[in-house]
């Protein structure tokens, strides 16, 4: 693993909200980058971020939707990457980098400097960021470089510690920056593009990270509890944001990909975009759920030939989850809701019910359904509250004679995998839960999907990388 003290200027920063991960993965090694000896922490807050957030928006991240059948490669070598057995070290190059060249170093730079400054506000939201970034890259490869993993030289070959022991050290993080919320200094409201410097939104995120990885390695007391302190409406939600304010450019990454890079070589149809029809013998819709506006949303075209839906400023429409100008949901709100009914839902079928029907009344508002959270192109929604007996054998929600903790659990587990498209949450929850929510993969290929491959660029660098390589369909430590 190669690294450089060396962060995004401001000028390159707004360079990273023009396109894809592409246009900026080998942004660091600029010969004519400025030093970072006497820049202030805030002149690196924002760079931090953007790199964090493109992580989360990277190629894989399309791989991962490919292999749960949220979509389908449909030409040239989107076709292969269907099969998870076809997945190549690689495809995890450009992640692998934001990782631990363009995400880890700017976060550290920005704390060393925060800490210097006695500026701990600051230091705890880049901690926060850093906790998001190495907690969900733990989820997708294992185990991975962290405690041994330094910015101080320009080549490194850190230990990989153990997936499990990541989480652990993740959840230290983020109660270290719980506590720093709370002193001295202030977030840089002008730089900080998700919160504007809100220090009780931040406190709230760290609680939802809490939750989400307490719930990665089913410690489900702690799941709930955190998430009862996190996120607590959808205007907290924290997304992904990209400028949009003018044609062509600050795009969303899916849309630049499927619209300018790689037009024509992913599409919609899918396992998901048939539970969402109405009119498909797989449909999820019922007497009490309507997801004709979701279905829109998030796909176009017919049954078996769907797109996904790119509408947006650059189209001229409104805009829908593809979208040019289309903001992401890294976490939020709705990801609480759903947290404490599965945890209820494991203990009792009533307490269940009661919590996702919360979590069922905030969709039937229009949450997730639009950009501003009111549904979509004029098209219907509905979700009214289930009854117990709509999980017993014969009702609604279950008819295959599950047992009806179970059958709650998969609708609330199925509606994860639709609520989590764009996100690598889907893909994880099929591996923590043996898929509960019974998708259906695409083809009959060999194995299910279980993690990201190593790096290629890290197995050639770093002998500790462990051995022998897994492949993609070995299970990671927390999910055997």
């Amino acid at each position: 693993m190669k690294l450089y003290k060396k962060y995004l200027t401001p000028i390159f920063a707004s360079l990273v909200l023009v396109g894809c991960t592409d246009y900026v993965e080998d942004i660091n090694t600029n010969p004519h980058q400025l030093s970072t000896d006497d820049a202030e922490s805030k002149n690196i807050f924002q760079s931090a971020l953007l790199a964090n957030q493109y992580f989360h928006c990277t190629n894989n991240l399309r791989n991962t939707m490919l292999w749960l059948s949220q979509a389908n490669g449909i030409d040239r070598q989107y076709i292969p990457l269907n099969n998870w057995n076809n997945s190549a070290a690689s495809d995890s190059d450009s992640a692998w980098r934001f990782v631990y060249v363009n995400g880890l170093p700017q976060i550290r730079l920005v704390q060393e400097k925060a800490t210097a400054e006695k500026n701990v506000k600051s230091l705890a939201a880049m901690q926060i960021v850093e906790a998001h970034l190495i907690g969900t890259a733990a989820s997708l490869w294992g185990d991975i470089p962290y405690s041994a993993y330094s910015i101080a030289s320009a080549s490194n070959k850190p230990k990989f510690d153990k997936q499990s022991d990541v989480y652990k050290a993740v959840q230290i993080l983020l109660d270290k920056a719980i506590v720093n919320l709370t002193k001295e200094g202030a977030i840089p409201a002008s730089l900080d593009i998700y919160y504007g410097g809100d220090t009780s939104k931040w406190t709230q995120l760290a609680y939802s990270l809490k939750a989400r990885f307490y719930l990665h390695t089913k410690d489900y007391a702690n799941a709930k509890s955190n998430a009862l302190r996190g996120i607590s409406n959808a205007s907290n939600d924290f997304k992904a944001k990209f400028g949009g304010k003018t044609a062509k450019q600050n795009l969303n990454p899916f849309y630049e990909f499927l619209e300018y890079e790689r037009n024509g070589y992913m599409a919609g149809d899918g396992y998901a975009a048939s539970i969402l029809n109405s009119t498909s013998t797989l449909k999820r819709t019922n007497t009490k759920t309507d997801e004709a506006a979701r279905l829109a949303y998030t796909y176009t075209g017919s049954l078996g030939n769907e797109q996904l839906n790119v509408n947006g400023l650059d189209l001229g429409s409104e805009t829908a989850r593809f979208g040019s100008d289309a903001s992401m949901p890294l976490v939020s709100y709705g990801e609480m809701l759903l947290i404490i009914a599965e945890v209820d839902a494991r203990s009792s079928l009533s307490s269940g019910v009661t919590s996702y029907n919360a979590y069922r009344s905030l969709l039937d508002s229009g949450y997730s359904i639009g950009q501003n959270n009111s549904g979509y192109d004029n098209k219907t929604f509905n979700y009214d509250p289930y009854v117990d007996a709509d999980f017993n054998n014969g009702g609604i929600e279950n008819n295959d004679n599950a047992t009806p903790q179970n059958a709650l659990l998969r609708e609330i587990y199925e509606e994860r995998y639709i609520y989590f498209l764009g996100n690598y949450e889907a893909f994880t929850d099929f591996r923590r839960t043996n898929n509960i929510a019974k998708i259906t993969l695409r083809g009959a290929f060999a194995g299910t999907p279980q993690r990201l491959l190593y790096s290629q660029e890290e197995i050639n660098s770093n002998p500790n990388v462990p051995s022998p390589l897994p492949k993609a369909t070995d299970k990671t430590e927390v999910n055997n």
